[in-house]
């Protein structure tokens, strides 16, 4: 039979966890999500061509080109190995007018953009005038920020910069 000695060891102590400093960081975590909430919109708004007031259908065709739309440009600007514009296209969208080539230099491309706003001017649309510049992957940034400047100066309010559509 074996003897077992036993050791002389220290009581049992109780932890003491405050429940109140934890209570008091839950509550201003709560309060801190109910306040910074930001529900989402709700979605569904749909445009629909609905019948007159007097019933019925309405025997007017809606029209499919509105009077408040922006006329709309497409600049294509190609780039050259070195990161320079190599070409330059300008094109009217949602019209079938070809599509035109001039001059690659920002100062060719200042006297379009100056061109195309006083068609605009010149077409009194209330909407304005939009630009989209379709730029190619090689082109420095330097040459991006000098088209969307001159752009800005010949009256555009709206300038897309996307990537060239390689279509």
């Amino acid at each position: 039979m074996s003897r077992r000695e036993h050791k002389p060891g220290t009581d049992f102590v109780e932890p003491d966890l405050p429940i109140t400093p934890m209570l008091d960081m839950s509550f201003q975590l709560l309060a801190f999500f109910i306040l910074t909430f930001n529900p989402a919109p709700t979605e569904g708004q749909i445009a629909l061509a609905l019948p007159q007031d007097k019933g019925g259908p309405s025997n007017q065709i809606p029209s499919v080109v509105e009077a408040d739309k922006p006329m709309h440009f497409i600049i294509r600007v190609s780039a050259a190995d070195n990161g320079t514009i190599e070409k330059l296209t300008v094109q009217e969208a949602d019209t079938v007018t070809p599509a035109r080539d001039i001059p690659a230099s920002v100062a060719e491309f200042r006297d379009e953009v100056k061109r195309l706003a006083a068609q605009v001017a010149q077409a009194k649309k209330p909407a304005g005038g939009k630009l989209t510049l379709e730029i190619g992957d090689k082109l420095l940034q330097e040459y991006v920020v000098q088209l969307v400047d001159q752009g800005i100066r010949a009256g555009f309010n709206d300038i897309s910069p996307v990537p060239l559509n390689k279509k």
